[in-house]
């Protein structure tokens, strides 16, 4: 571990990311980034003893800044595209993915009983612009690609797409909080539901650029964040945003093995 010493003779590191990913990631009320990532990448850094620069954009424009070389990583789904550009921690939180849908939709028992990704094709998919796992893992799939997550939920409120894969706890708080407006869009959300059978199982990590000078830091991050699954810490984040790690957040548990060890 960095000790304080250190820590005088460094710059922060520069993370940037989603502004609009909530509970995970997001710009709060106060214009400031909040969200269960912030909460542990600040710690785990508080206890590394390395200053934390953090910005929060549009996915897209994000992803561009760090691409650039104007930030040093940022926290997301390691793809083999990025594979290229960054080096990566052990996955910091297991995320499952499932199909949201209209209940309306003329086809829904069909989308209901999905349990595989291969049996997704036949049917017409929204995604956000910057969604790397899919660009990368659902090639030849009839994809509609929308700048954000309203607009995605607006297409199947709409009924021009068939299916939106999110993670369970992202999507429903973003629906929550539609139809706790209660106006006319906020009835169509209520009627967006959720297959229940998780499709896929994502792993965030920590993506730093390779010419980054903050590479070498990457063991000590992994050990970091054992240490806060170990003691505690983690739990304790998860209960602040009141969120279950049974019903929301997949495999904790190998998540911490997996970080003991030293995200698509």
């Amino acid at each position: 571990m960095f000790g304080s010493a250190d820590a005088g003779h460094i710059r922060a590191f520069h993370w940037v990311d989603d502004e609009d990913y909530p509970p995970l990631i997001y710009r709060g009320t106060d214009g400031l980034p909040a969200g269960i990532l912030y909460e542990i990448m600040t710690e785990a850094f508080h206890r590394l003893d390395i200053p934390l620069e953090v910005e929060v954009y549009p996915w897209v424009r994000a992803q561009k800044i760090v691409a650039d070389g104007k930030a040093d990583g940022m926290v997301t789904i390691l793809t083999d595209e990025r594979k290229t550009f960054f080096l990566s921690s052990d996955p910091i939180l297991l995320v499952c993915e499932h199909i949201f849908v209209h209940r309306n939709n003329p086809r829904i028992k069909e989308i209901m009983s999905i349990r595989s990704l291969k049996e997704v094709r036949p049917f017409k998919i929204v995604e956000v612009i910057g969604a790397g796992w899919t660009k990368e893992n659902l090639k030849g799939f009839d994809i509609t690609w929308v700048p954000n997550m309203d607009s995605a939920f607006n297409m199947l409120i709409k009924g021009r797409v068939d299916i939106y894969i999110a993670n369970n706890f992202t999507g429903a708080a973003f629906i929550k909080k539609k139809i706790k407006k209660g106006n006319s869009i906020s009835e169509g959300y209520k009627s967006i539901i959720t297959n229940p059978y998780p499709l896929k199982t994502v792993a965030f990590r920590l993506l730093v650029r390779k010419d980054s000078p903050f590479t070498n830091v990457l063991d000590d991050f992994n050990k970091a964040i054992h240490q806060m699954q170990m003691d505690g810490t983690m739990q304790h984040i998860f209960e602040g945003t009141h969120l279950s790690q049974n019903n929301d957040i997949c495999g904790q548990d190998e998540t911490s093995s997996k970080a003991g060890m030293v995200k698509e």
